[in-house]
C-alpha cells in the first residue's frame, strides 16, 4: 500500500483528500471515509469490506476485484469508476450514482441500489466463447465463506477467488433492491437477476440479452425499447410495465405475470409463454408468431393487429379480448375461450392484401381464392374455380339455341303438309 501526495492518519485510514492516490491491495476494512476524495485513485484489491463511503467521491477510480462487502456507499459519486469482478454484495448503495461505471462480473447480491443511477453503466457478463455463455445462463452455487472468523454467512469475497472461477465471471444481482433505480441505456447482456427487485425503475434502452430474470419484481418497470431476446423471465411480475417495443424473440416467460402491461409494438417471436397472465394487457400490433400461449390468461387483452401466425393458444382464455385485424393464420385455438371477444376483421387466412389485388379485377371470385389458398390441406375449394367457369362457358354455346329454332320450323311446316295432303285428296 503506498499513498503518494495524500494525508494519512495514525490509524492507517487516509485523509478526506487521497486524489489519484496508489492503494492497491490495501486494508481499509470497517475504515471511516465518509465524505472522502478519492478521485482517480487506484483502489484494485482492496479490502473496503464494511467501510464508511457515505456521499464519498469516488469517480473514476480503480476498484477492480476490491471487496466491498457490506460497505455504505450511500450517496457516493462512483461515476465512470471501474468495478470490475468487485464484491458490492449486500453493499447499500442508496442514491449512489453509477453513471457509466464498469461492473461487469462483479457481485452485487443482495446489494441496495435504490434510486442508484446507472446510466449506461456496464453489467455485462463477459461472454468469450461458447463455454461462457453457458456459465453466464447458470450461476454456481454459493461456496464457502473466506471472510474472517467470527463473520459467519459473509458473502464471499471475489478478491480471493481464482481467476478461472465462475463466479469472477458472472455479473451477479441476485435478489439485489434496484427499486425507482435508472438504469437507462445500461448492459446487462447475460447477467442474473434472479428475484430482483425493478420495481418502478427505468430500463430504457438497456441491453437483457439472454440475462437470468426469473421472478423478478418488475411492476410498473419501464421497458420500452429494451433487448429482453433469449432473456428468462420465468415467473417475473411485470404487471402494469411498459415493454412497449421490447425485443422479446425467444424469451421464456413461463408463469409470468403482465398484466396491464403495454407492450404494442413488441416483438414475441417464438416466446414461450406459457401459463402466462395478461389481464387487460395492450399487446396491440406485437408479433406473436410461433408463440406458445397454451394455457394462458388473456382475458380482456388488446391484440388489436397483432400477428399471430403459427401460435399455440389452445386451451387460452381469450374471454372478451380485442382480436380486430388480428392475423390468426394456423393458430390452434382448440378449447380456446372466446366468449365476447371481438374478431371483427381478423384474417383467419393469412392472406395479405397485396396478393389480394394482384389475383385479378374480378370481384366475386376473390373472396374464395383467399379461402382456399388459407387451407393449404383442404381438397374443397379448388374444385370450386373450375366449376363456376363451366357454368359461366356454357351459356354462351349455340347448341340450345339451334334447338329452339328447330322445333318452331318444325311446327311451321306442318300446316303446309296438311294443306297440301287436303288438296290431292
Amino acid at each position: 500500500m503506498s499513498i503518494e501526495g495524500s494525508n494519512q492518519l495514525e490509524s492507517g485510514v487516509p485523509g478526506s483528500d487521497v486524489v489519484r492516490a496508489t492503494l492497491s491491495d490495501a486494508n481499509l476494512r470497517k475504515a471511516d471515509m465518509s465524505g472522502a476524495m478519492m478521485r482517480w485513485a487506484n483502489l484494485s484489491g482492496s479490502d473496503l469490506s464494511e467501510a464508511n463511503l457515505r456521499k464519498s467521491d469516488l469517480s473514476g477510480a480503480v476498484l477492480v476485484g476490491s471487496d466491498l462487502h457490506l460497505a455504505a456507499l450511500i450517496r457516493a459519486d462512483m461515476r465512470w469508476a471501474n468495478l470490475a469482478k468487485a464484491n458490492l454484495s449486500a453493499a447499500n448503495m442508496t442514491r449512489a450514482d453509477l453513471t457509466g461505471a464498469v461492473l461487469t462480473g462483479a457481485n452485487l447480491r443482495n446489494a441496495n441500489l435504490t434510486r442508484a443511477r446507472l446510466g449506461k453503466a456496464d453489467l455485462a457478463t463477459p461472454v468469450d466463447d461458447e463455454a461462457g455463455d453457458a456459465k453466464a445462463s447458470t450461476p454456481a452455487p454459493s461456496k464457502p465463506a473466506s471472510a474472517p472468523a467470527g463473520k459467519p454467512g459473509t458473502t464471499v469475497s471475489t478478491v480471493s477467488a481464482p481467476a478461472t472461477d465462475i463466479d469472477r465471471t458472472i455479473t451477479d444481482m441476485t435478489e439485489a433492491n434496484m427499486t425507482r433505480a435508472d438504469l437507462a441505456g445500461a448492459n446487462l447482456s447475460h447477467s442474473v437477476l434472479t428475484r430482483a427487485n425493478l420495481s418502478r425503475a427505468s430500463l430504457t434502452g438497456a441491453n437483457l440479452k439472454q440475462s437470468v430474470l426469473t421472478g423478478i419484481n418488475g411492476t410498473r418497470a419501464v421497458l420500452a425499447g429494451v433487448d429482453l431476446s433469449g432473456a428468462d423471465l420465468s415467473g417475473a411480475d411485470l404487471s402494469g410495465a411498459n415493454l412497449s417495443g421490447a425485443n422479446l424473440v425467444g424469451a421464456i416467460m413461463v408463469g409470468s405475470n403482465i398484466s396491464g402491461a403495454n407492450l404494442s409494438g413488441a416483438d414475441l417471436t417464438g416466446a414461450n409463454m406459457t401459463g402466462l397472465i395478461g389481464r387487460g394487457t395492450n399487446l396491440a400490433r406485437t408479433l406473436l408468431v410461433d408463440a406458445k400461449l397454451s394455457p394462458s390468461d388473456l382475458s380482456g387483452a388488446d391484440l388489436t393487429g397483432a400477428d399471430m401466425t403459427g401460435a399455440d393458444v389452445s386451451g387460452a382464455n381469450l374471454t372478451k379480448a380485442t382480436l380486430i385485424r388480428a392475423n390468426l393464420a394456423g393458430v390452434n385455438l382448440l378449447g380456446a375461450e372466446l366468449s365476447g371477444a371481438d374478431m371483427s376483421q381478423a384474417s383467419l387466412f393469412a392472406q395479405p392484401q397485396a396478393e389480394d389485388d394482384k389475383v385479378g379485377q374480378n370481384d366475386r371470385p376473390a373472396p374464395r381464392a383467399v379461402i382456399g389458398r388459407a387451407a393449404p390441406g383442404d381438397s374443397r375449394p379448388a374444385p370450386e374455380k373450375p366449376a363456376i367457369t363451366a357454368k359461366a362457358e356454357t351459356k354462351p354455346e349455340p347448341k340450345p339455341e339451334a334447338k329452339t329454332e328447330a322445333k318452331p320450323a318444325a311446327d311451321a311446316t306442318a300446316p303446309d303438309a296438311k294443306a297440301a295432303a287436303t288438296d290431292t285428296k
